[in-house]
């Protein structure tokens, strides 16, 4: 019996065991051939459809007719909510049919927004976050905010369970922050920077620019004539506000797009004085109105990243090929297990307009099932002869 990650829409999911889901058993059947692999799998197919019936899910339909006859016929099925869980309870074969038997999980609609998509935890490299102004870390002595805001990053994404980080921050993705997220090439035109993207090795790279560490009102601080009558009548002096503004983007890190970008801003009391030195992400930092704001931006940056990153399919780099298994950069790390089946596609370069080397993914229809599992890689066995779709190093398996 083996696990398929497996879905009627575009994106499968995977949701925490306190997500309400209903069981549900099927049967679906096809016509036996040569390729057993293949009538097993139409026969799944066929009974999650029946599965989709069951479920609320509707068979839509439409014909072209040309001189009274039929030149298009096309069938969809909808449905409201996607599967989890798929487990095979039994199969038969009578007269050339196959018959299977399933139960699965069946999950409404809605909950991709906030729950991560089939299953595995998407590595993701934090690069470096430049500073663009660094005079303005002086105040405080938050000159390693650069080295200790991915960090801080990484480990806030790694204590949600739902992304995998990897902390690169002594990497900068921008030779310009002015310009970021995007550099001048030698053809002096504006790209995204992908190379570095691609290097990292994660599905994603995020990375970003500190816009702003500025005082809003630097002189709140300083003693005013009418500070006692003030109060006296029960007035304070005003407050020390610091500004905190974050640029934040995510590039693919297979084809190095630019996938999300989006700017944070918030701001705080600055409680200390010109001369004490608290340093970024340290436990008086934290304490403070500001750090508390600053916190506050980082775990909505989080919560972001969840909601964009969550719902897009799991890829994997394949590292080298056995006959018919292959070795990918995937492991146990991000909740890969004995069983999953995954489909594999081939990678190929295309050049656009600006002699920019584009990625492109082309589904071989080939499905690899994993076999073996190691904390930084896993095994996975081919349905098919690798060599016939010429698949090799650098080509990826895709878990929709």
């Amino acid at each position: 019996m083996k696990t398929i990650w497996l879905c009627i829409l575009t994106t499968c999911l995977w949701l925490p065991g306190w997500v309400a889901a209903k069981e549900i058993t099927a049967v679906g059947s096809a016509i036996l051939v040569d390729d057993m692999e293949e009538s097993r799998d139409q026969a799944i197919r066929d009974a999650l459809r029946q599965a989709s019936l069951q479920m609320g899910g509707s068979i839509h339909s439409s014909q072209m007719l040309v001189d009274g006859l039929v030149t298009s016929d096309q069938m969809s099925l909808k449905t409201k909510g996607q599967f989890r869980h798929v487990r095979i309870l039994q199969e038969k074969i009578s007269h050339g049919i196959l018959e299977v038997k399933l139960r699965a999980e069946f999950i409404e609609e809605g909950q991709c927004a906030t729950n991560q998509g089939n299953g595995y935890r998407k590595a993701v490299a934090v690069a470096g976050f430049a500073l663009q102004t660094p005079k303005q870390a002086v105040l405080g002595g938050l000159g390693n905010i650069e080295q200790h805001l991915p960090s801080v990053l990484a480990n806030t994404i790694n204590g949600r369970h739902r992304l995998h980080a990897m902390d690169s921050g002594h990497m900068l993705m921008f030779s310009s922050v002015d310009r970021a997220p995007s550099s001048q090439n030698n053809l002096q035109r504006l790209t995204n920077s992908v190379e570095l993207a691609k290097e990292l090795g994660a599905q994603f790279v995020i990375s970003g620019v500190i816009r702003d560490l500025d005082m809003i009102n630097p002189n709140a601080g300083v003693p005013q004539i009418w500070d006692r009558p003030l109060d006296l009548i029960g007035l304070s002096r005003e407050k020390r506000m610091r500004n905190f503004v974050l640029d934040v983007y995510v590039h693919d890190g297979i084809s190095g797009a630019l996938m999300f970008q989006n700017t944070y801003a918030t701001a705080g009391e600055w409680e200390y004085g010109d001369r004490k030195h608290t340093g970024f992400a340290t436990p008086i930092f934290w304490k403070s109105d500001y750090g508390q704001h600053v916190k506050d931006a980082l775990s909505k940056i989080v919560d972001d990243l969840n909601t964009n990153l969550g719902c897009q399919p799991y890829m994997a780099k394949i590292i080298d090929t056995s006959g018919d298994f292959i070795r990918l950069d995937t492991g146990g790390s991000v909740g890969m297990r004995p069983g999953d089946e995954l489909t594999v596609f081939r990678t190929s370069t295309f050049y656009n307009l600006d002699q920019q080397g584009l990625t492109q993914l082309k589904d071989t229809k080939v499905k690899a099932t994993i076999t073996q599992v190691q904390p930084r890689f896993a095994i996975a066995k081919l349905n098919k002869t690798p060599q016939r779709y010429a698949i090799q190093r650098e080509d990826v398996v895709v878990a929709w």
